[in-house]
């Protein structure tokens, strides 16, 4: 976008923002705070969607966060340096929210308060019953990941430059997880699906999208790894829900030892069917006779206390027809676990309950879980690559190349940006070394010397580097006796210096700038 455009487009939206400020009576501190954040969002937003990809549009992101300043009836700042300061600072979310009264306690930084204002506008997603092993953990995990998501452009651009600081991320493993689904899923999909009411196949929904585009084994496991993950992360600080899934996993285990009695059970339930029968039998007589009914009633009511006596017999009636249907509902049952693939089904579902439930206490498996899940995760950025269609091509590899580029510095950790994960460099070099060699192969990338496997080395390290435009970026390189030393300039920057083996002995044209990718 020319420099004009982006004016031009900011002056509209900051317009915007003061025709509402105007009508607010937040302090002349606030609402230069809010001004100041919607220059850094208008001017940072170009490089932040070119580097990442997956964003929202720019216009509806503004216009969003503008509406929400206008729900707002109070914006309050906390002073730096007091007791309320260092409790927000500690909170690690820098604010206080009260969606109720549209009010908002914030400590005095752009991207505080831009947190505070997706805090406000904040629609929680929730699962239905039916998925009672992750309804709680995989919301939290996955509305905390936006929550982190939506204040990126703020935390980590400023319009000049890109940079992650760890400790800035409140949870680094519900962003990595987040990331992880934004980039197989893309933004509209992910946040429409987030974003709609409570229904009871939400989650089929989400894997089936994710089986349609995905081999669907791979999915198993990767949506696995990501439920063990989040119920990790959930049981860890709330200790309600892991109580809940001590009880849910105790009972669980009683039924599966139950169901793998297959002796008992057949007995068990052959007894139930008969004695629910003749329970049916019995209730729909009295329900056909007014004399038995009666004498039901007077029954009842002889052994009840004065508070819980049944009122009439036609109170009694409909009591007794929801005791038929319990009945009815256990012979169901019953003949469900009889049923030779509804058994082996039920089981299936309780063995699959209690291998997530397990994480409950081995919180020492997400290091492993995490690692297992990128490996899934990359081998599904390779089928991706393969689907890529021939008419779009060259540009949705070039898309693809900044994707594994914003990857790389993904935080993976306190002390890690996935790029230096150990037992993932190997397949994330492969990935990129075959994303680079169909570049190569379509003319999207300048050849630098003539040979493939030379210019793949020579360029892989770039995609380390936290250059903003990749399409400024030039190459320069020079022969010594043993290596080829490499420098790489964003425009005439030098950005980054090494020298890389010349074991074939390739003939070069020294200190020749070379700009890697074509227009």
């Amino acid at each position: 976008m020319k420099t004009n455009d982006i004016l031009s487009m900011f002056q509209s939206n900051n317009y915007k923002l003061e025709t509402v400020l105007a009508k607010k009576k937040f302090s002349g501190d606030v609402k230069n705070l809010l001004l100041s954040m919607l220059y850094k969002i208008s001017t940072s937003y170009n490089d932040y969607s070119n580097i990442k990809i997956n964003v929202e549009n720019k216009n509806e992101y503004i216009e969003n966060i503008i509406k929400i300043i206008d729900k707002c009836t109070k914006i309050e700042l906390a002073k730096p340096n007091t007791e309320e300061g260092e409790k927000l600072i500690e909170s690690h979310e820098l604010c206080s929210v009260d969606t109720i009264s549209n009010s908002i306690r914030v400590f005095p930084s752009e991207r505080a308060m831009l947190y505070a204002l997706f805090k406000m506008n904040d629609t929680k997603m929730y699962l239905d019953e039916k998925y009672n092993i992750i309804r709680i953990a995989l919301p939290e995990l996955l509305n905390e990941g936006r929550d982190i998501n939506n204040i990126e452009i703020i935390r980590d651009f400023n319009a000049w430059s890109w940079n992650t600081i760890p400790s800035e991320i409140s949870n680094i493993d519900c962003n990595l997880i987040y990331q992880n689904l934004l980039i197989l899923l893309g933004f509209d999909f992910l946040d429409n699906w987030m974003k709609q009411e409570y229904q009871k196949e939400l989650l089929e929904k989400f894997e089936d999208k994710l089986k349609s585009e995905y081999n669907p084994k791979k999915i198993e496991k990767l949506l696995n790894l990501v439920y063990k993950i989040a119920i990790i992360v959930c049981t860890q600080r709330n200790k309600n829900e892991k109580a809940r899934l001590e009880d849910e996993k105790s009972w669980d285990e009683k039924e599966l030892k139950r169901l793998s009695d297959t002796q008992n059970l057949v007995a068990e339930l052959t007894k139930v069917k008969k004695e629910k029968g003749k329970e049916i039998e019995k209730i729909d007589k009295m329900l056909n006779d007014q004399i038995l009914l009666a004498e039901e009633f007077e029954r009842r009511n002889a052994s009840l206390s004065e508070y819980k006596k049944i009122f009439n017999v036609s109170n009694l009636a409909g009591i007794l027809k929801k005791e038929r249907k319990k009945a009815l509902n256990d012979i169901e049952d019953a003949n469900e676990l009889l049923d030779a693939k509804k058994y082996i089904k039920r089981k299936e579902k309780l063995e699959k309950n209690l291998d997530l439930l397990k994480e409950i206490k081995n919180d020492r498996n997400k290091e492993k879980y995490k690692v297992e899940l990128q490996k899934v995760f990359i081998k599904c950025l390779e089928e991706k690559i393969e689907k890529v269609e021939e008419v779009e091509q060259k540009k949705e590899l070039l898309q693809f190349l900044y994707v594994l580029r914003y990857y790389n510095f993904i935080v993976y950790d306190e002390e890690r940006f996935i790029k230096d994960v150990e037992p993932l460099q190997d397949e994330i070099q492969e990935l990129i070394e075959k994303v680079i060699s169909k570049l190569y192969e379509l003319k999207a990338i300048n050849s630098i010397t003539k040979d493939l496997e030379t210019d793949i080395k020579i360029i892989k390290p770039i995609l380390e580097t936290r250059i903003m435009n990749l399409a400024n970026v030039n190459v320069q390189i020079e022969k010594n006796d043993k290596n080829i030393e490499v420098e790489i300039y964003d425009g005439d920057v030098l950005e980054l210096r090494f020298e890389i083996g010349n074991s074939k002995k390739i003939e070069i044209k020294n200190r020749k700038k070379v700009k890697v990718f074509a227009k």
